[in-house]
């Protein structure tokens, strides 16, 4: 059996201003706080949630739960009576108990006042919290995780884990180190573990050095021949096969097939980063010529057959804070860390992926040669137009259906279609196909396209790491410029594009060989889903700064982009070094605060800006080259965000690179300096391009408003509308004049740079669909209905519960929109908050059927969202279908040869797979 997903806990995440106005003593009742909006947060399991539970008593949280929730579903199926209410009300109650972890607290800090009165102690519902840390996440977005006061000694103890308090550190480094105990992760069985010294290898190649300089603005340099000292094993290390079966068994359970797993992302200890599979006792016994002894980080000689993994010295990050190996681990059980996985390399990878505006926005193409790019994607989008439901369900699931997966779809509308194509026709199936179409050709718009390709965990040469374990001189098998992956590799394919976010440059692409020989195929016959670099160039550097410890490239084979792609020479950023100290708690509260806030994405935001205005200049042009200049300077201004938050003072990016005002303010006392101010107006970035419509809603109404307020005002001036005054040519001077205003006042950036180019094409294209609603025909629910009467008593009441989830989706719709949440954040509460009205629901009607029916009359007899029903009734409404339609689902699979129907460019056929009675959700 594989491991069960933990169950979703929940904490309290609450801004700092709410308890300031509570004078730091809040009174927040549980079922107060699941009322409200965003009180709450589901949290994935951790190391620091693990370890809440055993010090609360708590043995098998997850079990309890399932329990709980077993018995809530018992209860639906029986009939409605005054005792199954009250019972069901009694076991939601005690889910939410369960659940509900109230010694791990998250606070937003509003102000820095808050959060330095914060960490005075403060409490809520009379329990006391303290400081524990801010991790990576949650200090981009101000926030801090706290811990109940009586856990904390003991948890700052097992944190601390019997490092050597008195060793100098970065405290910044010091916080993100702690920070990993918050990191979702599963425990999997603890290997027997060795720690090595990283494989440090020098190489030479011609670079662009950027540093800041003694202006404002910083110095670039092109370095022939230059020196470059790599650590070639950056966070990762290696795994046997026998314990890469172990761990796959655990994680997947009989789907294994007792085969090992590509890559596994760990926590532990300090621990942080990939462990690849590579038989290094087999490398021991060919390589090494049957010599197993290998030295460890600290001196000491070891066997190698003693050990199931082997993690090198940049993944045990304060490694060198022990005495010795024994020592680490000894301090680590008696903490009762876990070794545990984070994320894994998937079984397979995938055929084609969508792009995003970074990959693509610093190509130069032909027309011809973007259309080419976009038409697999305007292809995808017109076939599922035709309202053909076996291409809709290939549209919403993918090409990649097979029967394995069809115990994992969910119950939603799409596996309704799958059992019934007459689904096709309810209004809520349209609606919900339409939305994905407009988001779709929307996504399409700002860069989404599709290119053949996927995304694969980073390794570097595990041979090479072999070696220097070993002692042997590194060589690798992967020469300069070389890659093996083997999906290419079984494709044929000889040369592939390499990519990684975030980007500001053409000099951040990478075009590979991908090469591979019957040595190679031996030794990295494990790693069958991640990219192997070789040691001896700068992809990782090139790629801003990319390393090993679970970062993942993007690669195509599309000759197009191949082609294209020059091998800009890599951008070498001169880093600079933060202060050591013996931290105390003031240095990582006053690293939180520096660290406050996201600087990244606003300044690639300002680089692409930059590249949009680049492309209205011919190349030979000042403007073009000075741009050109601040661009490739963005990747330096990126890494000094990244240090600012290490405590390094470092300089930001000149404000009048991006800010009109600052540029009017530029002196003007020398021939040179006014010339140097006319040409920072002509290129200042100061507005986000045209295609970023699409990624921020507040940009698109203010844009709509300028253009519709415009086109107002040319009629009223011109008897005719904008579109048609510029296409004029007859103009007047006071046409002319208002047609320049205009445009110098429109929020976006219009210039014919290759992502607004590619934004046109598709809104050309599309432009009815995402003007128009489509409708559907009548459409008979019943044959969603379970048959059963109810009271219209419980249907007023349920009524009411429905206005209030109306407002609360579309309130935490905004919220996730505005904070810009990540998918995984936005499943994990948007789960939460339809548990919370499924328990106000069934604690009205707790008999699922008649609830099912009481939702269907309520939300399909109006114009209003349906999904109310779906969110609470999904299961018992695929199951009625299932019992209409004999149990069976129908789904696409790719056809061999020639299929039934054409999408996208692919044939399929349609399969059946018959469930049994039993299998009934």
């Amino acid at each position: 059996m594989a491991k069960e997903k933990s169950c979703h806990k929940f904490i309290y995440k609450i801004p700092s201003k709410r308890l300031s106005q509570s004078d730091w003593k809040l009174s927040l009742p549980l079922q107060t706080a699941i009322k409200n909006k965003n009180d709450v947060v589901a949290l994935g399991d951790s190391q620091l949630l693990r370890w809440i539970c055993e010090l609360n008593g708590i043995k098998d949280l997850d079990q309890e739960v399932r329990n709980t929730q077993s018995q809530i579903k018992h209860q639906k199926k029986l009939p409605k009576s005054e005792e199954s209410k009250s019972k069901i009300k009694e076991l939601y109650k005690k889910l939410y108990s369960l659940q509900y972890q109230k010694d791990y607290f998250c606070m937003i800090m509003n102000t820095k006042k808050d959060y330095l009165r914060a960490n005075k102690g403060f409490t809520i519902n009379q329990y006391p919290y303290r400081r524990l840390v801010g991790t990576n996440g949650g200090i981009k977005k101000s926030t801090i995780t706290y811990i109940g006061s009586p856990i904390y000694e003991e948890i700052k103890k097992r944190m601390d884990n019997g490092r050597d308090l008195s060793k100098p550190l970065i405290p910044a480094k010091l916080e993100a180190y702690q920070a990993l105990i918050c990191s979702s992760s599963t425990p999997v069985s603890m290997p027997r573990i060795a720690i090595v010294k990283d494989c440090n290898v020098t190489f030479k190649e011609d670079v662009i050095l950027i540093q800041d300089g003694n202006s404002d603005e910083p110095e670039m340099s092109r370095k022939k021949d230059y020196k470059i000292n790599y650590c070639d094993s950056d966070g990762y290390g290696l795994m046997s096969p026998e314990y890469s079966r172990i761990v796959n068994k655990e994680l997947s359970g009989d789907s294994s097939n007792e085969n090992t797993i590509s890559g596994i992302n760990t926590r532990f200890a300090w621990t942080k980063g990939m462990l690849f599979t590579f038989d290094f006792k087999e490398f021991a016994k060919k390589v090494n010529h049957g010599d197993f002894t290998f030295q460890d980080a600290w001196g000491a000689l070891r066997d190698v057959r003693d050990y199931d993994v082997l993690l090198t010295t940049s993944m045990v990050k304060l490694w060198d804070s022990y005495d010795s190996l024994e020592h680490f681990l000894e301090c680590s059980y008696e903490n009762h860390y876990e070794f545990s996985v984070s994320k894994t390399t998937p079984d397979r990878l995938e055929h084609a992926r969508n792009a995003n505006y970074q990959f693509l926005q610093t190509f130069e193409l032909t027309d011809d040669e973007l259309y080419q790019l976009c038409e697999p994607t305007i292809r995808e989008i017109k076939d599922v137009l035709f309202d053909d439901w076996r291409k809709t369900i290939v549209f919403l699931k993918g090409m990649n259906l097979n029967e394995l997966q069809s115990e994992q779809w969910e119950h939603d509308f799409v596996k309704a279609l799958m059992i019934d194509k007459r689904m096709a026709e309810d209004p809520f199936v349209v609606g919900k196909i339409h939305s994905m179409i407009r988001k779709r050709i929307q996504m399409a718009a700002k860069g989404s396209i599709k290119l053949p390709g996927n995304f694969a965990m980073v390794c570097g040469d595990p041979y090479s790491l072999a070696q220097s374990i070993f002692g042997l001189p590194v060589t690798g098998l992967l020469k300069q410029g070389e890659v093996y992956h083997s999906y290419w590799k079984q494709r044929d394919v000889h040369e592939i594009a390499c990519f990684r976010a975030p980007m500001t440059c053409h000099n951040n692409i990478r075009r590979r060989k991908v090469v591979h020989n019957n040595e190679m195929d031996y030794w990295y016959q494990y790693i069958q889903t991640g990219i192997i670099l070789n040691s001896w160039d700068s992809t990782c550097d090139a790629l801003n700064g990319a390393d090993k410890d679970s970062d993942t490239f993007f690669t195509t084979n599309h000759p197009i982009i191949v082609k294209n792609t020059k091998n800009a020479p890599t951008i070498e950023c001169v880093q600079k070094r933060a202060d050591k100290v013996i931290p105390e708690e003031s240095h990582l509260v006053q690293a939180n605060l520096l660290a406050f806030g996201d600087e990244i994405g606003s300044t690639t935001n300002k680089i692409t800006a930059m590249i949009e205005l680049q492309s209205g200049f011919p190349k030979d042009s000042l403007e073009y080259q000075t741009l050109e200049y601040r661009i490739m300077c963005g990747q330096h201004y990126q890494q000094n965000s990244i240090d600012k938050a290490k405590g390094i003072l470092s300089k930001p990016m000149p404000k009048h690179w991006y800010d009109k005002s600052a540029c009017r303010a530029l002196p003007e006392n020398s021939e040179e300096e006014k010339a140097y101010k006319k040409i920072c107006l002509e290129i200042c970035a100061s507005k986000k391009p045209y295609f970023m419509r699409y990624i921020y809603p507040e940009l698109m109404a203010d844009h709509k408003k300028y253009i519709n307020d415009s086109n107002k005002k040319c009629i009223r001036m011109f008897q005719m509308p904008l579109e048609e005054l510029k296409q004029n040519p007859a103009k007047t001077k006071e046409a002319l004049e208002f047609l320049k205003y205009h445009q110098e006042g429109l929020p976006v950036g219009n210039e014919p740079c290759t992502v607004n180019r590619i934004c046109w094409l598709f809104e050309q294209e599309f432009q009815d669909v995402l003007q128009k609603q489509r409708t559907s025909s009548a459409f008979d629910y019943s044959i969603l209905k379970s048959g059963m009467p109810y009271r219209k008593g419980d249907y007023k009441k349920i009524e009411k519960i429905k206005v209030e989830y109306d407002l609360d989706v579309k309130h935490y719709q905004q919220h996730a929109k505005t904070q810009r949440l990540d998918k995984d954040e936005v499943s994990m509460n948007r789960t939460l908050l339809i548990q919370k009205f499924k328990a106000a629901c069934e604690a009205i009607c707790p008999h699922e059927k008649e609830l099912c029916d009481i939702l269907l009359d309520m939300c399909y007899t109006t114009n209003k969202s349906k999904q109310f029903v779906w969110d609470i009734c999904g299961e018992t409404m695929i199951n009625n279908l299932l019992k209409k339609n004999d149990y069976v689902i129908n789904y696409p699979v790719l056809a061999e040869g020639h299929g039934e129907f054409e999408y996208a460019g692919e044939s399929f056929i349609m399969k059946q797979r018959k469930q049994r009675e039993d299998e009934e959700s």
